[in-house]
């Protein structure tokens, strides 16, 4: 099963898991590294830092987060695939990013699923399609109107080749007879500024990294890639509603240990980190950033990668995305 029913499916089942004793079969018995595949300050970085505390307080030993964004978080990747599979050390990265990654570097520069266990999918998260005040763009049929006159629009993806490259890439095809030029950034941060400024258009981006700004009038929300609509932003719709029906394209975070931990490891974390996720303030703190919260099964989480290595692979190859040292 893909596509809704499957993120259904996912969130019901995620649901119904009740948080964990204290008591765990395995504890770390020393500090614990915490590798974000971001820099500080992104939503990675945010969803980990907040359950920080609550697994320390699980686990017995404190977690320390550490932020390696290089090379689009294949770096940090990289890192926990090489680092022993004692349950000592965690990665933090986007599921879709390193599925995406995959796709168009595997090749060269290996694979990375190949060398990481899946723990728990802990968020998932709308991307938002948004605009400045100043662009004359109110709803999101503003925006495909201005997209198919003869100037088109500039539209910033924070990192080529990601999700929200792909997105736009889906849109366009769903779509047909729009001017789009992407504009790729080195992150979400200089596309979120110069969006501010006025110096492009739009800007596709996890909704929990401008919640802010558009709390504060500073952007204009125009439409979720999620099915439904954001309980954090309830009053913006859905592409599936507005242009292109049963459209799904949630990001996906979560938690990786190397490859070769053993599984009542893997189980332990997982068991931890969806009881951090689950408690009141933590949940508190994310849904209203705009996160909905996964905490699935290193199964369940291993799965969802399947499903969007199928669907990503299918949509780079139509839409001719190559690696950009290619």
């Amino acid at each position: 099963m893909t596509g809704p029913g499957r993120r259904a499916a996912i969130l019901a089942g995620a649901a119904l898991v009740a948080p964990p004793a204290y008591a765990q079969a395995w504890r770390p018995n020393q500090t614990v590294r915490c590798i974000i595949g971001a820099a500080a300050g992104g939503t990675l970085d945010i969803h980990a830092r907040a359950a920080a505390p609550a697994l320390t307080e699980r686990m017995g030993q404190p977690l320390v987060v550490e932020n390696n964004g290089g090379a689009a978080g294949r770096v940090a990747s990289a890192l926990v695939g090489r680092a022993a599979p004692d349950g000592q050390t965690l990665l933090v990265s986007a599921g879709d990013g390193i599925v995406i990654s995959d796709i168009l570097y595997g090749r060269s520069q290996g694979i990375l699923r190949q060398r990481l266990k899946p723990v728990t999918m802990t968020i998932l998260a709308a991307q938002l399609l948004v605009t400045h005040p100043r662009s004359g763009i109110r709803r999101v049929e503003d925006y495909v109107a201005r997209a198919r006159m003869s100037e088109g629009v500039t539209l910033g993806v924070p990192g080529y080749g990601g999700i929200a490259h792909l997105i736009s890439e889906m849109v366009y095809r769903g779509l047909g007879g729009m001017r789009v030029v992407q504009v790729p950034y080195r992150g979400g941060g200089p596309a979120t500024l110069d969006l501010l400024a006025g110096q492009i258009d739009a800007m596709i981006i996890t909704l929990p990294a401008v919640t802010d700004h558009v709390r504060a009038g500073r952007l204009i929300p125009l439409a979720v890639s999620t099915l439904r609509r954001d309980p954090a932003m309830p009053e913006v719709p859905s592409i599936a509603e507005t242009l292109i029906p049963d459209f799904d394209v949630p990001s996906t975070q979560g938690v990786y240990a190397p490859e070769g931990t053993p599984d009542r490891i893997v189980e332990a974390w997982a068991q931890a980190w969806r009881g951090a996720l689950q408690t009141e303030a933590v949940a508190r703190r994310l849904n209203d950033l705009g996160f909905v919260i996964a905490a699935t099964t290193p199964a369940e989480f291993g799965a969802s990668m399947d499903a969007a290595e199928a669907r990503f692979t299918e949509v780079i190859a139509a839409a001719g995305i190559r690696p950009e040292d290619a």
